[in-house]
């Protein structure tokens, strides 16, 4: 049974690999550039901050291990980051983290994801998010996709 839960910071490390897998496993070529340590230690870094700078953590977890997590900006109304464990992808571990995030943002929400995401965005749409604008990622520079929430 999958469980979501807050954030504590005895999960850092555990959540920076997650994330580092999942993007990986989109073989987008902007997840494949930087070399795998350099991922990390960005997302050992960057998870903190983003932390003190108003994001909401809820992770996944099935029994003891961490298979999901959800980054809500509720200042933006902003879905900022949702990532799965790629071997437990097609649980539906995505749709209850989507599910956390339409409750906790319940006057709606918006997310980007990357164009080329195909299974992302096909994600979305089936969990009733509207395709919106495309435009180019502000600090990646791929090609990205907005989504609302309703």
């Amino acid at each position: 049974m999958i469980a979501i839960r807050g954030y504590r910071d005895t999960d850092l490390a555990a959540t920076a690999l997650l994330w580092l897998q999942s993007w990986r496993s989109t073989g987008l070529a902007v997840a494949l550039k930087p070399g795998e340590a350099e991922l990390y230690v960005h997302n050992l870094e960057r998870i903190p901050r983003e932390l003190a700078a108003g994001w909401e953590l809820h992770l996944a977890w099935d029994n003891a291990k961490l298979v999901g997590f959800l980054a809500l900006n509720p200042t933006a109304q902003q879905v900022a980051e949702l990532f799965v464990l790629p071997e437990a992808q097609g649980r539906g571990i995505g749709a209850l983290l989507l599910d956390f995030a339409k409750a906790a943002l319940s006057n709606g929400f918006w997310l980007r994801t990357a164009v080329d995401n195909v299974r992302a965005c096909r994600f979305y749409e089936r969990n009733g998010c509207r395709r919106g604008e495309v435009a180019r990622h502000p600090s990646l520079d791929h090609e990205t996709v907005t989504y609302h929430w309703p």
